[in-house]
């Protein structure tokens, strides 16, 4: 009887186990609540070294920062050594903010 309870006992825990592995991982992405999925499109929480504002329009990682419109699209980047840009695109997504959603990026181009 004891060893029976011990086979039921492993056979549980191996099925537990094997269910748990073939479960897809909950991915991280899309954030906020526009759903940008940033430069981590695809990827699960612990594969990307990117963190995301609480909108999730901003994307950032080793003093480089990524910024999105509501729809998704690359609008601008924003780094600690060029403050004309940083300016500039502070600009821009404060009107992405302010906005509802507007393809921002697909006007300027993803060029800023």
């Amino acid at each position: 009887m004891n060893s029976t309870v011990r086979y039921l006992l492993t056979g549980a825990a191996a099925f537990a186990a094997l269910t748990f592995v073939g479960t897809p991982q909950a991915m991280a992405y899309p954030a906020g609540p526009w759903g940008v999925e940033g430069p981590c499109k695809g990827l699960a929480p612990n594969q990307c070294p990117w963190s995301h504002s609480e909108d999730g329009l901003t994307w950032s990682y080793k003093g480089h920062s990524s910024h999105y419109d509501k729809m998704g699209n690359y609008v601008c980047n924003t780094n600690q050594w060029e403050p004309a840009r940083t300016a500039y695109c502070n600009a821009v997504m404060t009107l992405v903010r302010a906005l509802p959603p507007v393809p921002i990026g697909e006007v300027l181009g993803g060029q800023s």
